[in-house]
């Protein structure tokens, strides 16, 4: 990847605004079909949130912990990363190691692993609350049940498509409104079980009171059923082998160059204007950039119809998160450590979530990559990755608050990990304002808009625009946040783009 002042051309098929994982796919697989494409990021490297960066002798993920759908064997032909990195040749590129256990949950009194094996998560929430087994059973069923209906849905030509064939997707349907809480409510009784189950919240940004069962019993099961993974080298990896099968196939990644303007004329999009003043003609552009700063700032509210403008009012951004990202020269193991574990001061996740909102750091998760990679630290030495929820405005200086909310979750994670502190070479701390800055993503939100019931899916914005030639990508449309998300949804823009009737379709046409 190298920088350059201009784009080669003046003119392309297609110009995608941002290298994020979602404009990164879309772009591949526009280029993988033929299309002469380029890709505009104004950072100095891509992936969005999956970059990595390096402090000395350290490289840390900035904010993805794991991915799943790696390997094959989730759905026909494998797992949705599985499958775009064949269909793009770049599999060889990316090692990913498995993780498990998924998660160490840490609640007072209760500690438990919950291991990357549908029977064996059964069996250790049994082994704990021994009369809901049955119930517990019947959760993790119909969290399958939404995980296969969804790889159906993929084949439809909308997902609107999924109301007329009733019959084939009663399980969606019937939750398509309900929250997680609600959920585990209707079968389970403990209350500490109910929040056992939903130890993995944070990774959707909101607590099982507020977060999309549909979009919880997805994330889970393609942990749980098929497997958590973390990418060697870090996930810098994964989208860098992204832009490699971009420009393996023509297409052009033009680094440190903001977009000034998406132009648009007689309502439909004509290209983009760069920072430096050079105007590229496209009769496709898609932008992986905040979709508010998109339709506002890049193209201009003129642009688009009232209802579209009321529409995307309405929705509500994600939080953001407060991280510390630290080395130290501790002694762990896999038998005593997690990739991640989740501390919870209580099993009252909404109390937990709220402490967020007054810039407390009232729970925290720790990950620890090297466990996974060793060679992301020097020897003897482990990366630790702090995080808890926060919204951009939970105090009124981040600068001023910082020193002190990186010292409490600190201490929080040295109680678990007992001279974590004292054997830290390594702490350096990012607020929401660290997020923003480096992703121009409002507020530092970190899974676009929230995941609730009625923002996941169809309640999102789609993809299409009412500007033709214009599409989203990216965790502010369609499905939602996440790795698996934000990649669905450069494979939805790709397959509008390409006219190809389903996902089915799309994999059948780039191979041949």
């Amino acid at each position: 990847m190298k920088f350059h002042a201009e784009a080669r051309r003046d003119r392309y098929d297609a110009v995608v605004v941002g290298a994020g994982m979602g404009g990164l796919t879309a772009a591949a697989l526009l280029a993988r079909a033929g299309r002469r494409v380029l890709l505009v990021e104004r950072h100095d490297r891509v992936g969005g949130y999956a970059h990595a960066f390096r402090r000395g002798r350290y490289l840390f993920d900035s904010a993805v912990h794991v991915v799943g759908g790696c390997e094959p064997g989730a759905f026909e032909g494998g797992g949705l990363v599985h499958r775009l990195l064949e269909a793009l040749e770049v599999r060889d590129l990316c090692h990913f190691e498995r993780i498990d256990p998924f998660y160490t949950a840490v609640y007072p009194g209760t500690s438990l692993r919950a291991p990357c094996d549908l029977e064996e998560f059964v069996a250790v929430h049994a082994e704990e609350f021994p009369g809901e087994e049955k119930a517990l059973r019947q959760v993790l069923g119909e969290c399958l049940a939404i995980r296969q209906e969804v790889g159906r849905a993929g084949e439809l030509e909308s997902a609107f498509e999924v109301i007329r064939a009733r019959s084939r997707f009663p399980t969606l349907l019937r939750y398509r409104r309900a929250t997680l809480a609600e959920v585990l409510d209707e079968h389970l009784e403990s209350p500490e079980l109910k929040a056992l189950l939903g130890t993995p919240w944070p990774y959707l940004g909101l607590p099982p009171s507020r977060v999309s069962f549909l979009y919880f019993a997805t994330m889970l099961m393609s942990y749980v059923a098929d497997g958590a993974y973390y990418c060697r080298g870090s996930f810098q990896r994964l989208a860098n082998s992204l832009a490699s099968a971009l420009e393996a196939r023509g297409g052009e990644l033009l680094l440190r160059s903001p977009v000034r303007r998406i132009a648009v004329e007689g309502g439909r999009v004509r290209g983009v204007v760069l920072e430096n003043g050079q105007r590229i003609e496209a009769p496709l552009v898609l932008s992986n950039a905040d979709a508010t700063q998109t339709v506002l700032e890049l193209v201009g509210s003129e642009a688009f119809p009232a209802d579209y403008l009321e529409a995307l009012r309405r929705l509500r951004p994600s939080v953001s998160a407060f991280v510390v990202y630290l080395a130290a020269e501790l002694e762990l193991c896999p038998e005593s450590a997690s990739h991640e574990t989740f501390l919870y001061p209580g099993f009252d996740h909404d109390a937990s979530f709220a402490a967020g909102g007054r810039g407390e750091a009232g729970w925290l998760s720790v990950t620890i990559p090297t466990l996974a990679d060793p060679g992301l630290a020097p020897a003897g030495t482990h990366l630790l990755v702090l995080t808890t929820l926060v919204p951009p405005d939970a105090v009124a200086s981040w600068r001023e608050a910082k020193e002190e909310v990186t010292r409490e979750l600190l201490e929080r994670a040295s109680r678990h990990f007992p001279g974590l502190a004292a054997r830290a070479r390594l702490v350096e701390g990012a607020t929401p304002r660290t997020m923003e800055r480096y992703t121009r993503n409002s507020g530092g939100a970190c899974y676009g808009f929230e995941l609730t019931p009625r923002q996941v899916g169809p309640g999102r914005l789609s993809g299409q625009t009412p500007v033709a030639g214009l599409h989203l990508v990216g965790h502010w449309t369609q499905p939602g946040g996440g790795i698996t998300g934000v990649v669905t949804s450069g494979v939805l823009a790709a397959r509008a783009a390409l006219g190809c009737a389903n996902e089915a379709g799309l994999w059948r046409a780039l191979a041949r």
